[in-house]
């Protein structure tokens, strides 16, 4: 599940290469998601996430590029019943990740 807390558009984004969707500006608050899909499976003990930060139509008018950013990070700590992975975009690049047995993200008051 997406969560863009930031005031880009994030045109699409993948963790290990499954396609998690796009995001608009500041969508999928802290209790929900921008966007969720469904299926994956990960092995190992890292995550690549890969992130395209899009534009609003006043930020291509401001001349404001597309960039392409990616991070490796530890996979993080999941429980048996756990099911949904959450890809929190932040300000400045910074992405959190957490695993949860809903939709609701156990990073949801930390990130308040």
């Amino acid at each position: 599940m997406g969560h863009n807390l930031t005031e880009r558009p994030i045109g699409s984004f993948w963790v290990d290469g499954n396609w998690g969707g796009n995001l608009s500006a500041y969508s999928g608050g802290l209790y929900t998601g921008g966007g969720t899909t469904c299926c994956w499976s990960f092995k190992g003990d890292s995550v690549e996430v890969v992130w395209i930060l899009s534009m609003t139509g006043e930020q291509s008018r401001q001349g404001i590029e597309e960039e392409r950013h990616s991070v490796e990070f530890p996979m993080p700590e999941h429980k048996r019943e756990d099911q949904y992975l959450h890809v929190h975009f932040l300000p400045d690049n910074q992405v959190e990740l957490a695993w949860s047995p809903d939709l609701q993200s156990p990073l949801s008051e930390q990130l308040r």
